[in-house]
């Protein structure tokens, strides 16, 4: 998986609230290449500052068609 820039670049902002007060979390559109296929999609993904790493669910994965390998250890 890669992770284009260019879509970062192209962010779009929106205010989420719940009840009335902002919630505390940043959406971006960010593009996403299979790089079997290099087959490119956009998706919305969460920002975490906290993130020490790239994750994205195994349901999202197998739904947009992208290949698993199990690993030897666990993250």
């Amino acid at each position: 998986m890669t992770i284009n820039t260019d879509a970062l670049n192209k962010e779009e902002t929106e205010v989420r609230r719940n009840e009335g007060k902002p919630l505390r979390e940043v959406m971006i559109k960010i593009g996403l290449e299979r790089l079997d296929t290099q087959e490119g999609i956009t998706v919305e993904a969460l920002l975490d500052s906290g993130a020490t790493g790239l994750v994205m669910s195994s349901e999202f994965a197998r739904k947009k068609g992208f290949k698993l390998k199990k690993l030897e250890r666990l993250m």
